[in-house]
């Protein structure tokens, strides 16, 4: 017998039917890139749900070709991928937002500077034969002070983007002064006028002198869950849960539950954030409610 469930986040409360759990429902898998298995792991535990978390390279052709509960990619499927799924389900895949996973660049308040360009960012972060300096530029140009970098010690196990670009092998050398975690970051920062830093983008930044990063056309964002959830932040990814949902379905078993409800609330911020990724805002969250038939569209276009 089927038994009514409520999801409740801040804008809403709403009633579905939840199956009942079967055999065949009560131990699912589900596919997730490597770098996503501690968070994902995590989550599970919380809610002590029996759900393998399968680490997979290619999510489009797991959730297409295995019987799994959903996948979660950091990129957006092809057109191609979703013609394969729907020829063989004669239904698209269900597409919400799940998390995102951002790095913020750090500068001393007293730095004149707005922005910094990613050119800048692998020269004073990255890795070379030889050590190099790299100066912080006015407004026309102009070469100032060494930039002088700062990172948290192990802090990028989540974010392979970035990670590839600062991981140096035994012949490569970087001048990035590594500290053992945000507080002695920031103390750093603060400290030195030409100190600039990367970190793990949360909450708690919010205060500090966050750079601009300007993109290889020479556009310039800032880190706010506009910039990327839309994917124009360049020192981001953005993470997609994909679901096998028949239309004609009028429930979520236990598991579907517990994922879906991840997407349209803050229930777990704070593991998503231990581990180095944001929750979503409301209006990814309100996203995920279309998507998901539990909401009227409220204004045209939106994240795409």
């Amino acid at each position: 017998m089927n038994k009514p469930l409520i999801f409740m986040t801040a804008a809403t409360v709403f009633s579905l039917s939840v199956q009942a759990n079967t055999p065949e429902t009560q131990h699912s898998v589900v596919a997730v890139e490597p770098n996503l298995v501690p968070v994902m792991q995590a989550l599970v535990d919380a809610k002590q749900l029996q759900i393998d978390v399968q680490q997979s390279t290619d999510i489009p052709n797991s959730l297409t070709n295995e019987n799994i509960l959903l996948g979660i990619s950091s990129r957006k499927w092809q057109d191609e991928e979703v013609a394969r799924f729907t020829h063989l389900r004669g239904y698209r895949p269900t597409e919400l937002f799940f998390t995102a996973d951002v790095i913020a660049i750090i500068a001393n308040k007293d730095n004149e500077a707005k922005s910094v360009t990613l050119t800048e960012l692998r020269s004073v972060f990255g890795c070379n034969e030889q050590p190099r300096v790299t100066r912080w530029r006015d407004s026309e140009g102009n070469e100032l002070d060494p930039m002088v970098p700062f990172a948290i010690d192990n802090q990028l196990k989540g974010h392979e983007k970035f990670s590839s670009w600062v991981s140096c092998d035994n012949s490569e050398f970087a001048m990035t002064n590594f500290v053992v975690d945000k507080q002695a970051l920031l103390s750093e920062v603060s400290g030195q006028k030409g100190a600039i830093a990367y970190s793990v983008y949360t909450d708690q930044l919010n205060g500090q002198n966050i750079l601009k990063v300007t993109n290889k056309f020479g556009e310039s964002y800032d880190v706010n869950k506009e910039t990327i959830l839309s994917g124009r932040y360049p020192l981001a990814s953005v993470y997609y849960m994909y679901l096998d949902l028949p239309p004609n379905r009028e429930y979520f078993n236990e598991q579907e539950e517990y994922f879906i409800g991840l997407t349209l609330s803050y229930d777990q911020k704070q593991t998503l954030n231990q581990f180095g990724f944001i929750s979503l805002p409301p209006e990814a969250i309100q996203r995920n409610k279309v998507r998901l038939r539990l909401a009227e569209p409220m204004i045209e276009g939106g994240y795409k």
